[in-house]
């Protein structure tokens, strides 16, 4: 048996697209005490399970400074740079209410949550913003659609041609009844005379 290396390829290319659509686009889940997690572009919803407040920070360790938006009231600024060189960092401090609270990392990367408690929190991570993942779904499905077309024309467009050959049989089955009919309507025209 001839193994076709290319459609192999191709058919990997589609199974990497989906794993990796569904990997950027699915959330995130964490719980416990001192929960320490990534942060995305995406909204993060912590709930905070005890009555009272609990300080948590936002810790970047990239380069760049980023910006935080949040259904917190009086939460939402820029990150603060500390230190430098190796152990430059860029922090971001607030007291994470009780309940459920919102918030939003923008112009970030690698941020990630960080809060020493023995309080229990729960977090739900989106790690994309909705702008990026329609660019991360629309790349997905280009890449999947693109890899059917090559395997279809790897294939000479065979599932082109079956379908035209059942459009065909399909065409020829009603031509036959449509004559067939007409024929039952003219002897029975014919017989009343």
């Amino acid at each position: 048996m001839k193994i076709n290396w290319r459609v192999l390829v191709a058919i990997a290319l589609i199974i990497g697209a989906l794993v990796w659509m569904v990997d950027s686009l699915r959330p995130r889940s964490y719980g416990g005490e001192n929960l320490r997690f990534g942060v995305g572009s995406g909204p993060v919803t912590v709930t905070n399970l005890s009555d009272e407040s609990i300080p948590v920070q936002l810790v970047g360790t990239g380069t760049r400074s980023y910006t935080v938006s949040s259904s917190i009231e009086g939460v939402s600024g820029s990150s603060t740079r500390e230190g430098s060189g190796r152990n430059l960092t860029h922090l971001f401090s607030f007291m994470l209410p009780s309940g459920v609270s919102e918030f939003v990392v923008a112009r970030g990367a690698d941020v990630n949550f960080v809060a020493d408690t023995s309080n229990n929190l729960e977090a739900i991570v989106q790690p994309l913003g909705a702008t990026e993942a329609r660019t991360a779904l629309i790349i997905g499905v280009v890449v999947i659609l693109g890899s059917l077309f090559y395997i279809s024309r790897l294939n000479g467009h065979r599932w082109m041609s079956a379908m035209r050959r059942q459009e065909a049989v399909d065409q020829a089955a009603k031509q036959l009844v449509e004559r067939q009919e007409f024929k039952r309507m003219f002897s029975h025209t014919s017989s009343d005379k």
